[in-house]
């Protein structure tokens, strides 16, 4: 994990703490900010981002084992909320220490795979390499190898569990004794699965026993995404270590793989992954070729938990060609340039980029988006995506709505991308495009939510999901927000669950804020909207 961050950075990093200081459950005075009708629901962590300042291995080192005494001493007799607090406080300062100690150690950390000895079977550092071990070790943090010759330092795996034991929360003690268990082997390396497809099932399994019993977790972001991705992998394999001999022949799943599925159904089939095998293996014997499976099975798994729409499969009397027809007589009065500071213009490449079909109370439609980008990627441009909805009515389609620079975008021409259909509530269906840039040191992505209800499309949500910047000198911050929408009463419309946190070193949740929909739109706080450019 801290793999892609350590090649960026230098011994002389000046990492930036965001969302939280450690104040170790002590809470700090803050501004509201006025008109946001957001729930915190498990704050307690200072917003501003704090400076932290280079440190030596020997430091960091230092500061983490006393912050685990001061904890440990707390821990007797508080209550759950405050020993989250704690562990909060804590990961953030050790997810940023790792990077630093990695960046004061990179010199041996490249080197740690040559210090292996066949003799041995095993690594042998030279004595100076040992002592640093041996320094880290009082923290309890290890060299991990990762694969493709890379060595990274982590937090040993019971590093949380062993010191909060009963003290947290139960979504909490649950999520971290998951993750500590799976961090016990190496998951995944050199494109393949470093563990047998039996495991990858079971973690399937785990997760998903996770978000049943922990669906208003402040983890919840995460256990989605880690069952998604134990389920693709599950199903579908990795690059090297495939679940098919061939990828142009769904003849060609691998007997024993085909094998473990049967199994898995036979004595997990009333799970929702036991389902989503059998859907897999179903569908198997229809499909045409492997895409197709895919993109069957990416809808399916997003349904579980995470809200994805139920497509339609294509409808043959409505496509690419008839599209093109309906919208020629809007896209005939839009310019096809941009103009740019300077009196120049930029050419706009249009494509038609991605069809889905659904129904919703009881009638056929069709979403088609649109890419719009700049046609040399000059940095002063920014694409966007539109977004068009159609009906079909007696037979016939025709436009029911469109809504033209709808979301995504960023510079060099960028258009954004459509990412997938979700359901908002029982009457409206969300649209979801990305946007993304990288800049001058800045890398800044965001989320766009188009509704589509009562036949009409509206933005009802904008959403920064990771701002991170490097300076040349090494990452000096990553916030990540994690969003959800969720089921709420009787309200028609789900509400909006966010989950700001940081990257620096983990994915480190820090807050849970809930945002009703309201007046046809989420009133989201401004901080996770500011794209900082």
């Amino acid at each position: 994990m801290l793999m892609d961050l350590r090649k960026k950075i230098t011994a002389f990093l000046i990492p930036v703490i965001l969302l939280a200081a450690c104040n170790f459950g002590n809470k700090k005075p803050g501004n509201k900010q006025p008109g946001v009708n957001a729930a915190h629901t498990d704050s307690g962590l200072a917003k501003k981002a704090v400076d932290m300042p280079a440190l030596s291995t020997e430091a960091y080192v230092s500061a983490i084992v006393s912050k685990r005494k001061a904890i440990a001493a707390q821990l007797p007799g508080i209550n759950a909320e405050t020993a989250a607090k704690l562990y909060r406080s804590l990961a953030l300062y050790v997810d940023t220490a790792l990077i630093g100690i990695s960046a004061n150690e990179a010199k041996w950390l490249d080197e740690y795979v040559s210090y292996y000895s066949e003799a041995k079977k095993a690594v042998v550092p030279p004595a100076n390499v040992q002592q640093r071990i041996q320094l880290l070790a009082t923290a309890e943090i290890e060299p991990w190898g990762i694969g493709e010759g890379y060595t990274e330092l982590r937090t040993v795996p019971s590093f949380y569990t062993h010191l909060f034991k009963s003290s947290l929360p139960a979504d909490y003690s649950m999520f971290l004794q998951l993750k500590a268990d799976e961090d016990t082997v190496l998951y995944s390396a050199d494109a393949g699965l470093a563990v047998p497809f039996n495991l990858v099932g079971k973690r399937a399994l785990n997760w998903e026993k996770f978000l049943d019993t922990h669906p208003n977790s402040i983890f919840v972001a995460e256990a989605r995404e880690l069952h998604e991705r134990y389920c693709y992998d599950y199903l579908f394999g990795q690059d090297n270590t495939p679940s098919f001999d061939h990828r142009d022949n769904l003849g060609s799943l691998y007997p024993e793989n085909k094998a473990e599925y049967l199994s898995f159904i036979q004595q997990y089939g009333d799970t929702k992954t036991g389902r989503l095998v059998k859907q897999f293996l179903d569908k198997l014997s229809t499909a045409k070729e492997y895409d197709e499976l895919w993109r069957y099975m990416r809808t399916a798994i997003g349904m579980a938990y995470s809200g994805e729409l139920s497509l339609l499969p294509v409808q043959t009397d409505f496509l690419a060609g008839n599209i093109q027809s309906l919208t020629k007589r809007v896209y005939d009065t839009v310019s096809t340039e941009i103009g740019i500071e300077g009196g120049t213009a930029e050419k706009i490449v249009r494509k038609l980029d991605s069809i889905l079909y659904f129904q919703q109370d009881n009638n056929t439609y069709c979403v088609a988006i649109f890419t719009n980008r700049g046609k040399s990627g000059g940095a002063p441009i920014s694409g966007w995506v539109d977004v068009w909805a159609f009906k079909k009515t007696d037979g016939h389609w025709q436009t029911a709505a469109y809504l033209l620079n709808a979301g995504g975008g960023g510079m060099y021409g960028n258009s954004g991308s459509f990412d997938k259909l979700i359901r908002m509530g029982t009457h409206t269906i969300g649209i979801v495009v990305s946007g993304g840039i990288t800049h001058m040191g800045s890398s800044v992505s965001w989320d766009d939510v188009i509704a589509f209800q009562g036949e009409k499309l509206f933005p009802v949500l904008d959403i920064v999901t990771q701002n991170a910047y490097d300076a040349g000198s090494g990452l000096q911050k990553c916030s990540n927000n994690k969003w959800i929408l969720q089921h709420s009463g009787q309200q028609e419309n789900y509400d909006l669950v966010i989950f700001p946190g940081s990257c620096i070193g983990g994915n480190t949740p820090m807050d849970r804020i809930t945002v009703p929909y309201k007046k046809g739109h989420y009133d989201i706080p401004t901080a996770f909207q500011d794209r900082g450019l």
